[in-house]
């Protein structure tokens, strides 16, 4: 069925396969224009899709993109939400919006997030990118169709690498059951995931067979072949009491020359930008799509350029203003370096790695956060590494398999994956039965920016808190990630390490003294060339009281901030402030808590999370603790309950209100009320 008009039942507009071939051409190319613009994206998926999504937004499904929310409508869920470039082309090339708008992809407030949001955008069905859930939600709508009495069909396209997730078997075992014909699932049978070809990092094979013990048709086609996706549609709509799976066979990167079947490509832009061997001058060459010439592609970067300069205005416009420019590097003094926090991570995996009590896991995304570190100077260590592919819940299971006997597991993924999708096991498998496993919760708050949403952890300090045996560090940068992997490692029952994807202020050194448990008070003293040097850090234990005016506790990214917070504060207005460097969430230093309480009386909490999940657990224990004979203000800065947006991480700190000189502005507001 070509598209529609849902008032008259017309049809808008129909494509010859030959045309559906030229536009897949086109949309490819626009594909390519906006990931490289966005300089961030999923290349090779999106590539190896596209035929399929050609085939089904413009020729095959019932829709209408001037009624984006028609009843009769037929539904089609992206579960492969990383794919989300793909399927903005496709709604924009079927007329849901101009085309050329997909190049503002993971652009502040564009709607071209990184991962699919519904709110966000006319067309999509489900915000989406925590793999293995789209399946789940696409049986409950065909089985609403069926309650209803409801002719639309319902599609699910799924990653193979995604197969991994046992959610999808539970959704394809309940759809085989209520015997749903009115659903095709459809797999973009690419073989390659992020770590590696799928067979290696969890074989799949048989999918046929699998797919059939579980009670679906199996039909394959040739992914790239317009008549053969077409003929096969045909197919699956004329099968009856079973749900039916196309597994379509593809390529990654395809039609792209240097990211075809390259591992590599799975998540990145085009390495050398707009010119040269592997870049998007040479995609659009291979591509050959008509009309993409220099002058169009000029246009569509002008685009993109010009919504980043608006946003970029506005974003600054907001931000509090003082008598001079305190950001970062901004000046030729307090100079910081910048290194990822997941930096800190592999250092101290490798060095762990010397003890054969340490086994480690990978989930897909180990070069990502750095676990394997573990295993690339010491190709020995292999034999102690396991790849469980996208399987969070499973790889917690068997890691405490491991601690049952003995050995040290480090499991890891995205914050959001691997301490929210199995908290399950994480309570009852390792908490309940205190085992020695510990997590890597990477990517930890806003700071995997334009992947938006779907993959900012903005909620994990709070849930990892309040579990019995669990303990907690939120390391501030990558040199304390390494002190603080190394001491969770010598501890023993179940710990959390949570830390950040970008690069973030280095605001300690080697000497820096570190005590897991134990908080460090940091204070301005004076400006330096470089801004560590322009700070005294001591352990809580051994800080006697300067009675400041102001103190700030921290945890994580936002300790450098509430350092530059006390810069401003001193420079400004000539305040004091005591910055608390609270690396350890669980066993929490109260003590440290309890006197700035009772010696400075104004206390503000920082936590890139959604504020409380930090600043709740400081305000309870002041609450509990505090003797009231003196003057007492707490405030909290945080995320206010909602969640991320695609952005720049830097970017999103500042809409958020989570920098410097939002935490100085609130802490002068504090402070004048208590005077």
């Amino acid at each position: 069925m070509p598209i529609i008009d849902s008032k008259t039942g017309k049809i808008k507009k129909d494509y010859s396969i030959e045309e559906l071939i030229e536009k897949t051409k086109e949309m490819r190319a626009y594909n390519m224009v906006a990931i490289t613009a966005a300089g961030s994206g999923h290349t090779g998926g999106t590539l190896s899709i596209m035929d399929i999504a050609a085939a089904l937004y413009l020729k095959y499904i019932r829709h209408d993109p001037s009624n984006p929310e028609w009843e009769e409508r037929d539904r089609v869920f992206w579960s492969v939400g990383h794919k989300a470039p793909a399927l903005y082309v496709s709604l924009g090339m079927a007329g849901y919006f101009p085309v050329e708008e997909v190049v503002k992809l993971r652009k502040l407030w564009s709607g071209f997030e990184g991962h699919p949001n519904r709110f966000k955008l006319p067309g999509i069905e489900l915000s989406s990118g925590s793999l293995g859930q789209g399946l789940g939600v696409a049986v409950g709508c065909a089985l609403n169709a069926r309650l209803e009495k409801k002719n639309y069909r319902v599609y699910c396209i799924l990653g193979d690498g995604e197969l991994d997730e046992g959610s999808v078997w539970e959704a394809i075992m309940s759809a085989s059951h209520y015997q749903l014909d009115n659903l095709i699932a459809i797999v973009d049978r690419n073989r390659l995931q992020i770590d590696g070809h799928t067979e290696e990092v969890m074989r799949l094979e048989d999918l046929n067979t699998k797919w059939q013990s579980f009670g679906w048709q199996v039909l394959e086609t040739d992914g790239h072949n317009m008549k053969d996706i077409l003929d096969t549609l045909d197919k699956a709509t004329k099968i009856k009491e079973k749900p039916t799976v196309i597994i379509a066979h593809t390529i990654k990167g395809k039609e792209v020359s240097f990211a075809e079947n390259v591992v590599g490509y799975h998540g990145i832009c085009p390495k050398d930008g707009l010119t040269g061997k592997e870049s998007l001058e040479k995609a659009l060459q291979d591509i050959k799509a008509p009309g993409f010439d220099q002058i169009k592609v000029n246009k569509l970067m002008e685009i993109a350029c010009t919504y980043q300069e608006e946003v970029n205005r506005k974003v600054e416009q907001a931000m509090p203003k003082f008598s001079k420019n305190y950001w970062w590097n901004s000046q030729e003094i307090m100079k910081v370096k910048m290194i990822p926090t997941r930096f800190g991570f592999g250092a101290a995996i490798e060095e762990l790695g010397e003890s054969p009590e340490v086994v480690t896991f990978g989930a897909d995304i180990t070069s990502s956060i750095k676990m394997d570190q573990f295993y690339a100077k010491h190709p020995e260590r292999k034999e102690r590494f396991f790849e469980m592919g996208i399987a969070e819940q499973n790889m917690t299971s068997v890691a405490a398999g491991f601690a049952k006997e003995g050995k040290i597991g480090f499991i890891g993924s995205y914050g959001v994956f691997i301490t929210g999708r199995n908290w399950d096991q994480i309570r009852t498998t390792l908490c309940y039965n205190n085992f020695n496993v510990k997590i890597a919760n990477a990517h930890g708050g806003l700071s995997v920016g334009p992947d938006g949403a779907t993959h900012q952890a903005l909620e994990e300090i709070s849930n990892m808190y309040y579990l019995p045996h669990m303990h907690l560090i939120v390391p501030a940068d990558s040199l304390e990630t390494k002190k603080g992997t190394i001491a969770v490692a010598k501890i023993s029952g179940p710990a959390v390490i949570r830390y950040a994807r970008e690069a973030t202020p280095v605001i300690s050194q080697e000497d820096t003294p570190y005590k897991f448990g134990i908080a460090n008070v940091i204070r301005f003293r004076e400006e330096k060339e470089n801004f560590v040097e322009a700070f005294e850090t001591k352990l809580s234990t051994e800080y006697q009281n300067e009675k400041e005016d102001i103190a700030i506790i921290a945890c994580g990214p936002m300790v450098a901030e509430a350092m530059r917070a006390a810069y401003i504060l001193k420079k400004e207005y000539n305040l004091e402030t005591r910055v608390i460097n609270m690396h350890t969430v669980k066993p929490i230093d109260k003590e440290a808590i309890l006197k700035a309480t009772q010696e400075v009386g104004v206390i503000l909490t920082a936590e890139e999370h959604q504020k409380g999940g930090f600043g709740n657990i400081v305000a309870g224990i002041i609450a509990t603790g505090k003797f009231y004979n003196t003057p007492f203000l707490f405030d909290m800065i945080g995320v206010n309950d909602e969640f991320g947006l695609s952005g720049a991480p830097w970017e999103l700190l500042k809409v958020f209100g989570l920098t410097a000189e939002y935490l100085a502005k609130k802490a002068k507001e504090l402070y004048d009320r208590k005077k």
